[in-house]
């Protein structure tokens, strides 16, 4: 970024407006089809957090080894295996490789359904994370070449509703299969083993992500890269140069989100878990209560988040970015005090509204990503985001809840208060962080448009 770009205030100046190409009908479809595809990864990803109880009583584990699944078995892989595909997404046919990637996790997902032992379920979550790992990236940088511009945060709000849904319909779903298996007694299968009511939802909900793959496969076009000037992308290091420059940019914004990403997968893999240990309400009820009110509040928070992005982008050059920040910091007083509430009706009701304010300002944040880096760069930018954030936020959270509740807690019954604790140590700093991006987005968003003009 230049000289006069850092001394440009964006906060306040109006944008140009700039004329853009409407989106085709086969764009949206394409957006539509992404988006259900990322409902289909987080319903693979969530389920699992919805049988920590069962897990640890059939498989006898501790708190720590099942936070091990539901974190660093699936983050670890994500990193591992996303950097370098997101290298052949920048240059190849991104169709291609989500729908294969989309096969994988879907299978190896139905895999945990015939899981003997803590390994076989650490080695097919292992699978899960790293074929993920292709989508989100792969999945931005689609969709920035599908819509113009100003329509970006509607798009992503789709996207992100798919993110949303399925990391709602995991519990919902989940939830609803394991009370009408409820009765199934574990069963005894030749050559496979014991295998437990439970098991049986991951079989389930594994065989949608085939039948997605192959519809993927065969009716999305790989759409035209937009201002694309490398066609054979660009190299890592090119990457991390570009990522230092605008460092004024990318290193409050990715630490903003690093820390959302501690409190949010913290909370999201022990929320069943808290339910039943503070209210005593198990899967077969917790899982569709908050599956359907976090569809519901996720849904209507990301198309009002996106609505405002829009009608504050006419106003402001660094909507996409404030939208987030106001979202978090009104947010945040809800998310404490959810946990402490007398009634597990009390909780929920903290827990909604928090989710549709604090989902606003997802469709602006990945609008705001993808506006303000090269094309063939997107996705290794993309993945930077995504792979950091699921690896630190989403090992970290769930391992340090379960380790405070493991060998801090006096009992089970304290994981309320070690939710309390991590949204206190982490909110605020994050939102601090945030805010700290604003200006320099603005003056990036500013320079991007006037290069275009």
């Amino acid at each position: 970024m230049n000289a006069n770009a850092e001394r440009t205030s964006g906060d306040a100046s109006p944008a140009p407006a700039v004329p853009s190409d409407r989106a085709s009908p086969r764009g949206w479809y394409t957006v539509i089809l992404l988006g259900v595809v990322s409902m289909l990864s987080f319903v693979d990803r969530g389920v699992m957090a919805l049988f920590v109880q069962p897990m640890k009583r059939d498989f006898h584990l501790s708190d720590t080894e099942v936070s091990l699944l539901l974190g660093l078995a699936f983050t670890l892989p994500y990193v591992v295996v996303g950097f370098p595909m997101a290298r052949f997404i920048d240059r190849g046919n991104r169709r291609s490789l989500i729908a294969g990637c989309l096969a994988v996790w879907s299978f190896a997902t139905a895999i945990c359904g015939v899981a003997q032992n803590y390994w076989t379920l650490f080695v097919c979550r292992f699978v899960t994370g790293g074929a993920e790992s292709v989508n989100t990236s792969g999945s931005l940088s689609m969709i920035a070449d599908c819509v113009p511009r100003e329509k970006m945060p509607r798009a992503f709000a789709i996207q992100s509703a798919g993110v949303a849904g399925g990391a709602a319909l995991s519990l919902l779903i989940g939830g609803v299969l394991y009370g009408l298996l409820a009765d199934i007694p574990p069963t005894r299968v030749p050559v496979i083993g014991v295998i437990h009511n439970w098991q049986l939802v991951f079989m389930i909900v594994g065989i949608p992500g085939l039948m997605a793959a192959l519809l993927m496969a065969l009716t999305v076009p790989e759409p035209h890269r937009k201002g694309g000037t490398k066609p054979g992308g660009y190299t890592l290091r090119e990457v991390f140069h570009f990522v230092v420059t605008l460092r004024s940019l990318h290193w409050p914004l990715l630490s903003g989100m690093l820390l959302l990403a501690v409190m949010t997968s913290g909370f999201s893999a022990w929320m069943p878990a808290f339910y039943e240990r503070t209210y005593g309400w198990g899967p077969e009820k917790v899982g569709p209560l908050l599956g359907a009110i976090s569809l519901v509040t996720s849904i209507t928070g990301l198309l009002a988040g996106a609505r405002l992005a829009e009608w504050l982008g006419k106003r402001r050059n660094d909507a996409n970015l404030r939208v987030g920040f106001l979202a978090h910091l009104i947010s945040q007083p809800l998310l404490i005090i959810m946990p402490l509430m007398p009634s597990p009706w009390l909780a929920l009701a903290c827990g909604g509204l928090a989710g549709v304010i604090s989902v606003m300002g997802a469709p602006g944040f990945s609008a705001a990503l993808q506006i303000t880096t090269p094309n063939e760069m997107r996705a290794q930018v993309n993945v930077m985001y995504a792979a950091s954030i699921t690896a630190i936020g989403g090992t970290l959270g769930p391992t340090l809840v379960g380790l405070l509740s493991d060998f801090v807690a006096r009992s089970e019954g304290d994981l309320r208060y070690v939710l309390v604790a991590l949204k206190i140590l982490f909110g605020p700093l994050a939102v601090y962080m945030i805010w700290k991006s604003l200006k320099p987005y603005g003056a990036i968003y500013r320079e991007r448009i006037d290069a275009e003009r």
